[in-house]
């Protein structure tokens, strides 16, 4: 199966690349090369046949525990690239895979301007958020906690919606993750979501579907 690869209009820096039915965000960073947030097994291939400025990976973000079939491909793909991930899903990813992880703050270091690395309380799985700012838009990319319906390549969805297995197997401490993700939304009033399932979400009231759907489940 080929995957597809987008950019992403109105937010700078950011390509989308599809196999599937998983999803993996593609940041540029300060010195131009890309991060890979939750690199999707079998994709690797599609990325090194890319044009040069998508073959530039030096990061590879791990963005929790369970997503981790395709870091080794992408490590033998990507050599020079450097592995990261949250404290909380580093011990599990270190077992599984063998490989060597760095900390979110040297990740941070590198992301451009109006970016940030997010980890919302109350998980188990040490997920970790993307958030991404233009001029116009605040975007985030998540893992497990959303998801959305699949459209064609380049085609936004407009509901988001909640996986159904992330309450059992995500959540540690359902109160504080209701807290903290209400409030953390309420502030960065995203537009735009790069669910790791499923297709890109635009929606003017998407910080309130996305509220509305951690206090309905939560």
């Amino acid at each position: 199966m080929k995957a597809d690869i987008q950019s992403v209009k109105g937010v700078d820096g950011i390509h989308v690349a599809r196999l599937a039915k998983l999803s993996c965000t593609a940041l540029r960073l300060r010195d131009g090369s890309l991060c890979l947030y939750s690199p999707v097994a079998g994709m690797e291939t599609a990325l090194t046949q890319s044009p040069h400025e998508l073959r530039d990976v030096s990061a590879l973000l791990a963005p929790n525990h369970y997503h981790n079939k395709g870091l080794k491909a992408h490590v033998e793909a990507f050599p020079n690239a450097t592995l990261y991930c949250s404290a909380t899903a580093k011990p599990r990813l270190t077992k599984l895979t063998g490989l060597t992880f760095d900390g979110l703050d040297r990740l941070r270091e590198k992301l451009p301007d109006g970016s940030d690395l997010c980890e919302p309380d109350g998980l188990k799985t040490g997920e970790v958020w993307l958030q991404v700012r233009s001029p116009t838009d605040c975007a985030l990319a998540v893992t497990d906690a959303f998801n959305a319906a699949l459209r064609p390549p380049g085609v936004y969805a407009n509901q988001a919606g909640l996986l159904g297995t992330f309450p059992r197997y995500g959540i540690k401490d359902a109160a504080a993750y209701r807290t903290w993700v209400t409030e953390f939304l309420a502030t960065a009033s995203p537009s735009i979501l790069f669910p790791c399932h499923g297709s890109p979400v635009k929606s003017e009231d998407l910080t309130g579907q996305l509220i509305g759907l951690v206090e309905d489940a939560f």
